[in-house]
């Protein structure tokens, strides 16, 4: 009697628990577990044996999402299989890498175990059936069987359960790894295009910006299983804390940049200390992470995510209303990658279904961010660019003003003379090197340009970078080498030095190529060998500088056809001559005296009337040279000797 009750009890458990939810029929080799039964084990301490005993509930989600939870979760399906299926190897897929402890229990129709299998993200990642970013079993098609499947973690609970075939899993794991290369790759090229930028401007948005970028492709790596894979391995510490930690840096950086940015210090002055307090709140949150259970962060900032995304979105429709019109990228950039962190963390949070499409929410915003955020930095630069030229001829209208009013009141003081007279020159060749900028600064926005649609397209290849990379770095030591040359007149030696001619000469031209282009002056050099002069290098700069801008205003005021200058440097007898020639039609025979006197110009609106005389009296007085001019067939030549000194 008792065998017999024992018997109808195991047949009544039976039934009770099998379902045989999946028939493999190898027609299709992808088959997702949409019919499942799940059971939520609140203490985390039943075995197999009272699992089985228990009243299992059906999932009405196609994919198993219960958010974050302490209780391990047990799921139940049965299947079968047809002869056809059993030509093909199968596996269950459980694919969401962050699931911390998995135990597969495989029984038969009785309900006894065949096998039990444990895998998860915190068993060593050589002990996995296969090297796979997701959780793989191999499944034995002989007979009909049920699997229970045990899961327990820290992060969020979703169980995406599907069988398939070797060959299917092979199939999309080389298209994942394609999609993951360009997706990574993307990510690389914006971090290294943004780092140049930085190092070359040190502006605290760009630093912000790639302070993001390391974070969120931490962040990413570990969501997708390719850290753990390929990086860091079995490393403890990555394992539990890194997902948390690197959230909330991406949470600090998203929080500075947009202080930094939209300017929120000027435009939101209140807004910006809540923006500074949040992120006081994030640092405080990130020392936590780095030792505190992933459990207890991650809410916090999934929430931030939420929260986040409509104040954010809100500033920058401020400012952009306020005229900060960068601020309407950044209101579409972050707004897609905002809009897609929430998803993806209500998505976590168990609030809203639909795995397939809102697991990749955050990389889908993320590469629109990304797209966006590129057009927010470069329209950024140039209107920078733009308020910097027009400070620059702010500042040199009031340079030039203040020039004036200082000449009016000590022309009898030669050497203040001299002094304005520099400054107004420097003030000049500000406005030069803005204007000088603008050609290189259009090149770099053409390469980047180039070389994003190219990797949009996927037609990049290891040359394009190499060719970006040599262009960019030509164009960069060209605009350093401006700064180099203008830094050489700015903050001059006092003390005389001797100094090669042909080095100043080029200088001097370098810093007057913007005006000299916009002349349309062609500028030669001949001199067959190094001419060492002594005397002050930056005075003789500033002479230069006078001559060349004398044959650049006398080109325009005359508007002449093709001019050009022409520059002769050589030795006779003891000395060394410094001549300039240009064909500018030459100096009238009654200008001719009084050229090198002090106030005379022949320009009746924008002459000071003290370039020429300032350069008489360095020649004579600092360099003890003499200086002259005369007119040849073309035009004037201004011929400049110095005494020579010996090269030995």
């Amino acid at each position: 009697m008792k065998t017999l009750l024992r018997s109808v009890w195991v047949l009544l458990l039976f039934i009770s628990a099998y379902h045989a939810d999946v028939t493999i029929d190898g027609t299709i080799q992808h088959l997702p577990i949409t019919e499942l039964e799940y059971y939520e084990d609140k203490e985390a301490g039943l075995d197999l044996k009272q699992i089985q005993s228990q009243t299992f509930t059906p999932l009405k989600s196609k994919v198993a999402s219960f958010g974050f939870t302490d209780a391990a979760y047990w799921y139940r399906f049965s299947f079968s299989s047809t002869e056809q299926a059993k030509a093909f190897h199968w596996w269950l897929n459980v694919a969401y890498p962050l699931l911390d402890e998995l135990d597969l229990y495989i029984c038969d129709k009785q309900g006894q175990l065949l096998s039990h299998r444990s895998s998860g993200r915190l068993h060593p990642f050589e002990n996995r059936e296969v090297a796979d970013v997701n959780f793989l079993f191999k499944l034995d098609l002989q007979t009909t069987q049920q699997l229970y499947l045990r899961v327990h973690t820290q992060s969020t609970m979703q169980v995406p359960l599907r069988i398939q075939t070797t060959e299917d899993i092979l199939e999309k794991q080389q298209f994942t790894l394609l999609i993951s290369g360009i997706y990574y790759g993307f990510f690389l090229l914006i971090f290294f295009y943004n780092l140049v930028s930085f190092i070359y401007t040190r502006d605290r948005s760009y630093f912000l910006y790639l302070l993001f970028i390391c974070s969120f492709v931490m962040f990413q790596l570990a969501l997708d299983g390719l850290g753990i894979r390929f990086i860091w391995g079995e490393w403890k510490w990555m394992v539990l804390y890194s997902n948390a930690t690197v959230m909330t840096i991406m949470t600090f950086s998203i929080l500075l940049f947009t202080r930094e940015f939209l300017k929120t210090n000027i435009y939101l002055p209140r807004v910006d200390k809540l923006l500074k307090y949040l992120a006081m709140i994030m640092f405080a949150m990130m020392i936590l992470a780095t030792f505190r259970p992933y459990s207890e962060i991650v809410i916090w900032i999934a929430l931030a995510g939420i929260v986040l995304p409509p104040i954010l979105l809100a500033i920058g429709i401020y400012t952009y209303k306020q005229g900060f019109d960068p601020a309407r990228f950044y209101v579409i950039g972050w707004g897609s990658f905002l809009i897609g962190s929430a998803l993806f963390a209500m998505n976590k949070l168990a609030w809203i279904g639909g795995y397939d499409f809102f697991a990749n929410a955050q990389q889908v915003g993320s590469a629109l961010q990304m797209l966006f955020l590129s057009w927010a930095l470069a329209d950024y630069q140039r209107q920078s660019e733009k308020e910097y030229v027009q400070k620059l001829n702010g500042l040199n209208r009031i340079l030039k003003e203040k020039v004036d009013t200082s000449l009016s009141q000590v022309r009898q003081n030669d050497q203040v003379l001299i002094e304005k007279s520099r400054l107004a020159a420097m003030g000049e060749m500000i406005e030069q090197i803005a204007h000088q900028w603008r050609q290189p600064l259009n090149s770099l926005s053409l390469i980047n340009q180039n070389l994003y649609f190219k990797v949009q397209l996927g037609t990049a290849q290891k040359d394009d970078y190499v060719d970006a990379h040599n262009k960019t770095n030509e164009q960069l030591q060209y605009m350093s080498q401006t700064i180099d040359d203008f830094r050489n007149f700015s903050q001059p030696n006092k003390d005389k030095e001797v100094f090669m001619l042909e080095e100043v000469i080029k200088s001097a031209l370098n810093l007057s190529e913007g005006s000299l282009k916009y002349a349309k002056v062609k500028p030669h050099v001949f001199s067959d060998e190094e001419h060492p002069v002594y005397g002050m290098r930056h005075e003789m700069m500033q002479v230069c500088m006078n001559m060349i801008k004398n044959v650049q205003d006398v080109v325009l005021q005359r508007k002449v056809d093709d001019p050009w200058l022409k520059i002769y440097i050589s030795n006779r007898d003891e000395e060394v001559v410094l001549a300039f020639e240009d064909n500018g039609g030459g100096v009238g025979e009654k200008v001719i005296q009084k050229i090198f006197d002090p106030y005379f110009s022949t320009k009746s609106h924008q002459g000071t009337g003290i370039g020429l005389y300032m350069s008489k009296e360095i020649i004579e007085k600092s360099m003890l040279g003499k200086i002259g001019v005369t007119n040849t067939k073309h035009g004037a030549r201004f011929e400049i000797i110095l005494p020579q000194i010996n090269n030995t």
